[in-house]
């Protein structure tokens, strides 16, 4: 009832233009806008995936029967409209002289798979812009999702397990020397996409550790045409409160930390455009890509220690502009490789594709119109190697399984 009310009043506000005076001078005023999605997929084989197999991560691993027959090659098709989307850009005005603005959007993913089809909250914040620096306060794309270079592809996932996808609340300062450049320190927490542990994915183990996620954030080249920009975070985990020692219950006292690093650029030529990033990190669960974390040990008072995954992602992404007067055509390439554990494996493992070696796509797209509506497909060739495990969870004996994904959707803006 509760998710039905908040969707009956967010489209409520959708209908009525709003203008407010809040003061003699200045207005508070709300400009609407979004779309509509609709989108047809056809697999191959199964896959591993959230939301309906709309989000694609990579083709399941070989599952045989009794026959030695393969359980997962077996075709998928679907169709969707979950994706469709409005928001709400509001000025305000100014506080501490600097300038207002805020942005409310929301879709109807759910914020779970059993939650699909219902309201969600996608962004929600405020930001405070003075000459030559910015306060964002509230939920946006997390750091590691620079919004100035990222995969352009029709399908719902943003290039991941290649490419993060994240959006978190945070409180994010920046200050830009010039236009051209924009530095940026951030501190965050977790709420749809969230690190596993002990009980699944959750947001205890962050907020347990009662310590925000840290990022900072360096781009120059805004107002050029080559963009050229870095990240590196750390964030740290309590993945449980107590634990049980010769029968008897202890308070916890491990935890564990992780960083990650991302580097990524834009280059313009005329109306293309060629973007390409890397990343090197551990624990990169919550980002929607490989790796986590698992049991390396035990210390002196019987508390199981922790030691995490560490893994590599490599992409890039072609687009032509607009040629002629409705096509534009893209080439979208990732490869994620998995490096293992940093200690020895003892105990549980809480991680994505822990028995993956490494993944490669190649996505082909095409889109067609210009105005309000726009015909989009595009092609995916998934190619995932699975094997087997050893003690610092480096798989080996790999066998490689492959899905072909197609997508097409029409879109409606507004």
């Amino acid at each position: 009832m509760k998710n039905q009310i908040l969707t009956l009043f967010f489209l409520t506000i959708l209908l009525v233009p709003i203008k407010f005076n809040a003061q003699e001078e200045e207005k508070v005023t709300v400009k609407i806008s979004g779309f509509v999605w609709a989108e047809s997929i056809f697999d191959t084989r199964q896959t591993v995936n959230a939301r309906e197999n709309d989000v694609l991560l990579y083709p399941a691993n070989e599952l045989l029967d009794a026959n030695g027959e393969d359980i997962n090659a077996k075709s998928n098709f679907n169709m969707l409209n979950i994706h469709s989307r409005a928001n709400l850009k509001i000025t305000a005005p100014s506080f501490l002289n600097a300038k207002v603005s805020g942005l409310i959007e929301g879709d109807f993913v759910g914020s779970a798979n059993d939650k699909i089809g219902l309201f969600r909250l996608r962004h929600a914040m405020v930001k405070l812009n003075w000459d030559k620096s910015e306060l964002l306060a509230g939920q946006y794309w997390h750091p590691m999702f620079p919004t100035d270079v990222f995969p352009q592809v029709v399908s719902w996932n943003a290039g991941v397990p290649f490419h993060p996808l994240d959006r978190s609340a945070q409180l994010r300062y920046s200050y830009g020397a010039s236009e051209n450049s924009k530095f940026s320190i951030t501190a965050s927490t977790q709420l749809d996409f969230k690190s596993t542990g002990p009980n699944g994915a959750s947001t205890e183990y962050m907020r347990n550790a009662a310590m925000p996620e840290l990022n900072a954030t360096y781009i120059r080249g805004l107002k050029s045409n080559f963009i050229i920009g870095a990240n590196i975070g750390y964030k740290t985990l309590k993945p449980q409160l107590s634990y049980t020692y010769n029968s008897l219950t202890y308070k916890s006292e491990e935890s564990i930390g992780s960083y990650h690093l991302n580097v990524f650029s834009k280059i313009k030529i005329n109306k293309a455009a060629i973007l390409l990033g890397s990343i090197y990190g551990q624990n990169l669960y919550e980002y929607v890509m490989l790796g986590g974390y698992g049991v390396s040990g035990v210390n002196s008072k019987g508390e199981e220690e922790y030691t995490n995954f560490t893994t590599g992602t490599y992409w890039f992404d072609v687009d032509s502009g607009l040629i002629g007067n409705k096509i534009t055509l893209g080439l979208f390439s990732g490869y994620t490789k998995n490096y293992g554990a940093d200690d020895v494996i003892t105990g549980a493992v809480y991680a994505r594709g822990s028995n993956i070696d490494n993944s490669f796509r190649v996505s082909p797209r095409i889109i067609y119109g210009t105005g309000n509506v726009k015909f989009r497909f595009e092609i995916s060739q998934d190619i995932t190697s699975y094997g087997t495990p050893d003690a610092n969870y480096e798989v080996h004996n790999t066998n490689n399984v492959s899905n072909t994904r197609f997508v097409f959707a029409t879109t409606l803006q507004f």
